[in-house]
């Protein structure tokens, strides 16, 4: 049996019609693929209206902000290592809706890093973490927590510790450290750190401040009433001062109207003693949108009466520390880390390191939040957010009191150092699954697996259309 073989004009009438009919779905194509890119773009257009035009805390945007408060450090240093123990630190923080206020009485630092951990023998920890000084948390994002909570310190008698925040937002922390002293150096009084974030009545504010009663000092040197403040709010300029109440020096008063000039009298007495006190300094953050009041620290300086007298008495002890110390360790490991402080501790003090304390120092900052920069549309897409005209740039200050000149300044962003950062928060705004862009979308995708299956049918037509021959 033979096939018949077709003829010219009968091919030619085949792939005629094969052209029309794949000129007719390529049309039905381009239909349907103008139909979904249209339905996607509604969606593109729609999403990037819900995104950007959210509204936020109703008329005034909450921003973020963020304030800390610090009542005193020790910080002996040997070379770079510090075994710094921080006494009486406040916290506050906001962004949106949310707050935070933490309220933390000691913080051993590395030294309770070191005391956590287990023994090179494995023996239990000498002072598990759980056991160490806690920081006192509030938490709106944790409501199952308490939004308000005051707390005695048990490791340490005289220290208390107060957390307050709610959705208005707003935080505050409020710590209170017992007197101090360290003998022959320094006596501290009581003193109180209080750290504030939030808005109130259409106004973005953060402001830090801490209250020592009083410092005394050898050379009969005393400090009386000190004050560290900042505060930076959406209704001003950011302020930040220091002032000393009263002084005296060998029972003399001293003029306090210029805390630097203050001080400087101050160090003249307490360079027979090998110490000096810096003053503190304000100064503002353009980038990071922060004020800053400086610690007034106190240093151990190079004294030559004493430097002689304690460095014959290391020359004396050191050719019994080592094998003393090398006994200590094989009897019992984990006498390392006492071993450690002890050698910063007298490092600090004759030369090999540096010894300070810290008084104060309080920071606050307060801003907008960036918009998304991750565009999903073009309908309400914001500006990068930003403080308005009339933030703030520091010019040269007085000593006591710092307010700075206008300048535009770049929107806030999370402090370093120690201040506590919250995550990002999304707007509060009322929204729901599904509804009219779901469908949208839903449209979109119809349309598209409508073309794919549309061509299919077009290709296995044209298959059994065209003959094949041998």
């Amino acid at each position: 049996m033979t096939t018949a073989k077709p003829s010219d004009s009968t091919v030619v009438t085949v792939l005629e019609g094969h052209m029309k009919s794949t000129t007719t779905t390529y049309r039905r194509t381009r239909r349907t693929a103008l139909g979904a890119l249209g339905a996607l773009a509604i969606t593109f257009f729609a999403t990037g209206q819900s995104a950007a035009g959210a509204p936020v805390q109703g008329s005034f945007a909450a921003g973020q902000g963020s304030a800390f408060a610090d009542t005193m450090k020790i910080d002996p240093r040997a070379g770079n290592l510090s075994i710094g123990i921080d006494f009486g630190k406040a916290a506050a923080d906001h962004q949106n809706s949310a707050a935070q206020a933490i309220s933390q009485a000691m913080d051993l630092g590395t030294i309770g890093t070191s005391a956590a951990a287990y023994g090179c023998d494995g023996s239990a920890p000498a002072l598990p973490q759980d056991q160490q000084p806690q920081p006192l948390i509030a938490d709106t994002r944790t409501p199952n927590q308490p939004q308000q909570a005051e707390q005695d310190e048990t490791f340490a008698p005289g220290f208390h510790k107060s957390v307050n925040v709610s959705t208005d937002p707003s935080a505050k922390a409020v710590t209170t450290t017992a007197p101090f002293g360290i003998a022959t150096v320094v006596s501290v009084g009581g003193g109180t750190a209080t750290s504030t974030s939030g808005v109130a009545d259409d106004v973005r504010k953060a402001t830090a401040t801490t209250d020592i009663s009083g410092i005394t000092l050898p050379g009969g040197v005393v400090l009386r009433d000190l004050h560290w403040e900042a505060a930076f709010g959406s209704d001003g300029s950011p302020v930040g001062t220091f002032s000393i109440g009263s002084a005296s020096i060998a029972g003399t008063p001293t003029p306090t109207n210029n805390p630097s000039e203050t001080i400087n009298q101050v160090n003249a007495a307490l360079t027979l003693f090998g110490l000096h006190l810096t003053a503190p300094t304000a100064r503002v953050d353009e980038h990071n949108n922060m004020i800053f009041v400086d610690s007034m620290t106190l240093s151990v300086v190079p004294n030559p009466t004493r430097d002689s007298i304690t460095g014959q008495a290391i020359k004396g002890i050191q050719p019994v520390r080592e094998p003393l110390f090398d006994a200590l360790l094989k009897a019992k490991c984990t006498l390392n880390t006492e071993i450690t402080v002890f050698d910063i501790v007298v490092g600090s003090a004759t030369g090999a390191g540096s010894f300070n304390m810290l008084f104060g120092g309080v920071q606050a900052g307060s801003g907008e939040i960036a918009a998304n920069p991750f565009k999903l549309g073009f309908v309400g897409a914001g500006t990068a957010g930003g403080v308005s005209s009339g933030a703030p740039a520091i010019p040269g200050t007085s000593g006591s009191s710092v307010t700075p000149a206008p300048a535009p300044i770049a929107a806030a962003t999370p402090a370093s150092g120690n201040t506590q950062t919250l995550p990002q928060v999304p707007a509060a705004f009322k929204g729901a699954r599904g509804g009219a862009l779901a469908g949208v979308g839903l449209g979109g995708l119809a349309m598209l697996a409508a073309m794919a299956e549309g061509d299919r049918r077009k290709m296995r037509r044209a298959q059994r259309e065209i003959p094949f021959t041998d």
